[in-house]
């Protein structure tokens, strides 16, 4: 008895069919989320070096307002070679006056160049540092009074976390910041700054 050879109907499979998508759609899916990926970290890094520029732009507005308002009492350091800030009022409202300069700040502390700061900057905190030997006399000021306060030479530390070890000021602001996509975040830049006299 002869064996008939049993045929079965072709199925139509598609090449590259996978989960039912064709293969030009899985193509087109993994070159949309590679766009959005790349998008997304590179809206990331633009962030970062608008952030970047602002900050240095920050701090070095911060220290030259902090040099210039460190005024040194010259007779003392002329007889004991020992650098002291004279006053401290005098010190707070040149500090004041030299940041409003240096960041370019109308009489309402708002910068005209809105890319850096988007709206009022304040002041948080000013603090004088004076040492002498292995003692560190210092004086935060608010505009509105002083608060004097001594420790050891190692045991002091400014807001930012940096020991004082020389004559010096602090000055810390808080800004708005405008970033992408119209989102504005409240930023704080502090800065210490040393007065180094002559051995």
């Amino acid at each position: 008895m002869p064996l008939k050879k049993k045929e079965y109907p072709r199925q139509n499979i598609k090449k590259g069919a996978l989960g039912g998508m064709e293969e030009g759609q899985i193509t087109v899916f993994a070159g949309l989320f590679f766009t959005l990926f790349f998008a997304v970290v590179l809206s990331g890094y633009l962030q970062m070096e608008m952030i970047r520029s602002s900050s240095g732009y920050l701090e070095d507005a911060l220290a030259a307002s902090g040099l210039a308002a460190a005024l040194i009492d010259v007779r003392e350091y002329g007889s004991s070679h020992v650098l002291r800030i004279r006053d401290a009022e005098e010190s707070y409202e040149q500090y004041c006056a030299c940041l409003k300069a240096n960041l370019g700040l109308d009489e309402n502390w708002e910068c005209k160049n809105k890319r850096l700061i988007s709206g009022r900057v304040t002041l948080e905190n000013y603090t004088i540092y004076n040492v002498t030997e292995d003692q560190v006399e210092y004086c935060r000021l608010d505009g509105g009074g002083q608060e004097w306060h001594s420790g050891s030479l190692g045991q002091v530390y400014a807001p930012n976390g940096q020991v004082v070890e020389r004559t010096g000021t602090y000055g810390e602001i808080s800004y708005p910041f405008l970033g992408l996509w119209g989102l504005t975040m409240q930023a704080r830049k502090g800065k210490l700054v040393d007065i180094v006299g002559e051995n």
